[in-house]
């Protein structure tokens, strides 16, 4: 997957994939659920530089740049113990989590089982992985992860596991009109539009002639 890597420095690590088990992926930077990297390089002003990995392939563009930031190489992260904290979780964390939540009640076992998404981002000063499970699938009605952050200051790392997150997006009333929509039924005209009605037909006529 990291073929496609140009040492050099970097504003930003960008990484996805999904899982067909349930189970986080064992190594979020090099695993074979992988299905897009995106690496910003320095460019420009305005955009980067990137390198991306798509449909089992690598690929470059230039991307527009958002906010400042703060370009690193990404051997400043010691990222061998970012993922052994990282793994440490996925074996003694994870699968102990239980609790209830305002949708239900998570039972033991169940968030590390039920992962069907994940992303890792790293940047200057922060590495962190988001594992989605399959209870909302990317229906835009809620949200259901966890994540993992590491952060990095001065040479010193610091990990941290979060506590899981359920969140609701409330949608239009079931059963509201679309505010385009025009009801006709039992509408009442004046007399006057009555009678401005009933003459077009003759102006027409007058106008055009009697058809043959």
């Amino acid at each position: 997957m990291w073929e496609g890597f140009i040492d050099k420095p970097v504003y930003y690590v960008n990484i996805e994939g999904y899982s067909l088990t349930g189970v986080p992926p064992w190594n979020p930077f090099n695993d074979s659920s992988i299905t897009w990297i995106n690496i910003g390089y320095k460019y420009n002003e305005t955009h980067t530089f990137n390198r991306y990995y798509e449909g089992g392939r690598w690929k470059e563009g230039f991307f527009s740049k958002h906010g400042n930031p703060k370009p690193f190489n990404l051997s400043d992260w010691n990222l061998s113990m970012v993922l052994e904290e990282y793994r440490w979780g996925v074996e003694n964390y994870l699968p102990n989590i239980s609790g209830k939540f305002a949708a239900g009640e998570w039972k033991k076992g169940y968030w590390n089982s039920t992962i069907e998404r994940w992303n890792a981002v790293i940047t200057s000063n922060q590495v962190k992985i988001t594992l989605n499970t399959f209870a909302c699938g990317g229906s835009g009605e809620c949200d259901e992860y966890i994540t993992f952050e590491c952060w990095r200051s001065d040479g010193n790392v610091t990990c941290q596991w979060g506590k899981p997150v359920f969140k609701t997006y409330p949608g239009p009333p079931i059963g509201t009109p679309p505010q385009s929509t025009i009801t006709w039924k039992n509408t009442i005209c004046s007399p006057g539009l009555l009678i401005w009605l009933t003459l077009i037909p003759a102006l027409l006529i007058g106008k055009n002639g009697p058809e043959e």
